[in-house]
């Protein structure tokens, strides 16, 4: 199977003193949902920033379908990543409507316009989010897990080949978490990749083909979700005793 994603001795430190990521090398395969479990400052957020192309690392390379990520254009790489972050406000009052059309921006020349597929795309993907009824309201005048969904269908709108979610499901009430885990599934099943990260180790047991368990900017475990999560490490990293059984975490 092809990479997605390959990330050969990365390391990274915003005061070129103390690195924030030491030395980190992963790869992910096309067609799989990988998740990026660890606590609160562990360098998820930094390792997602470097993969964007918004950290500027100085040690080690990240390939993006077997291409530098740094040789990639700003368009070229908005076609490739499509990125869900954690912040969902909006500086200026658009329409949903309006806010989901930017999905389509890699897409336009300079001062193209919107073609008629591109409005059945926003339909389409509104409809599979079930926001359409969201559609002509301003952005800044719904819930906050009603706009983390429209910014989950900006993304799909964008149609990239690797979806990016950082910390999705932190504003999404309990049934839109999981209509959440279905765009993921669906997502995969046309061949894309998603990665996520979290510090809920059971969401990685629902929905992680892989798993990268990060901690003080190291990588602890990488593999397959089942196995490289163990009640031995989790409790070790969070501090804590938990127990795993019939897939599911909790506390002893």
């Amino acid at each position: 199977m092809s990479k997605i994603l390959i990330v050969n001795n990365l390391s990274f430190s915003y005061d070129s003193k103390n690195n924030v990521l030491n030395n980190l090398s992963f790869e992910i395969e096309k067609g799989k949902i990988c998740a990026i479990l660890g606590k609160n400052g562990c360098g998820k957020s930094t390792l997602l920033d470097c993969i964007l192309g918004i950290n500027e690392y100085r040690e080690g390379i990240i390939l993006i379908d077997d291409r530098n990520l740094k040789d990639y254009s700003n368009k070229e790489l908005a076609r490739k990543i499509a990125y869900i972050s954690q912040n969902t406000i909006i500086n200026i009052d658009y329409s949903v409507r309006d806010f989901l059309s930017f999905g389509r921006t890699p897409y336009l020349s300079i001062g193209g316009r919107l073609k008629e597929d591109d409005y059945k795309k926003i339909e389409y993907y509104a409809n599979m989010c079930g926001i359409t009824y969201l559609l002509d309201k301003n952005i800044n005048k719904i819930s906050g897990g009603e706009r983390q969904l429209a910014h989950i269908c900006r993304a799909l709108i964008q149609e990239a080949d690797l979806f990016i979610f950082d910390e999705p499901t932190a504003s999404l009430d309990f049934g839109n978490q999981y209509k959440l885990f279905d765009i993921m599934k669906n997502i995969v099943k046309q061949g894309k990749t998603v990665i996520f990260t979290t510090h809920n180790p059971n969401q990685v047991l629902e929905l992680g083909t892989y798993c990268i368990i990060i901690d003080e900017g190291t990588i602890k475990a990488y593999g397959d979700s089942n196995t490289v999560i163990t009640e031995e490490l989790l409790s070790k990293i969070y501090n804590f005793n938990f127990i795993i059984k019939d897939g599911f975490i909790s506390t002893k």
